[in-house]
């Protein structure tokens, strides 16, 4: 097997990707960003060569998995940024139940409280 063979370029491909999956989980976005230049340049060994079906179906399984990874990443992080926008929002009018299970409106101001002396 020679450095540069079909088999060699699939394993590092395969490699690549499971190095990439746990980047994603471990939620190391710039390291994943980082590893960007190596896959676009084994992807485009990958289009010079060829490749059993079965290699490139895996690596398709294998890319697809972190593509959809990626994709609920970003998911979590706009869900993020969308509590956090309503956040400041809230706090004029969070709703809570009391003992009787109804529910009131923490924070509200008694109109008829005057809290000048």
């Amino acid at each position: 097997m020679g450095l540069f063979d079909g088999k060699s370029l699939g394993q590092s491909l395969s490699a690549l990707l499971d190095r990439e999956k746990a980047m994603i989980l471990r939620g190391d976005l710039v390291s994943v960003h980082k590893l960007a230049a190596e896959k676009e340049r084994l992807l485009k060994r990958l289009a010079r060569s060829p490749l059993q079906r079965a290699t490139l179906a895996d690596l398709r399984r294998r890319a697809s998995r972190n593509n959809d990874l990626l994709a609920a990443s970003a998911r979590g992080f706009q869900a993020v940024i969308d509590h956090l926008r309503q956040a400041p929002a809230a706090e004029d009018h969070l709703k809570t139940y009391g003992k009787n299970g109804q529910s009131d409106v923490l924070g509200k101001r008694n109109p008829g409280f005057n809290r000048r002396a």
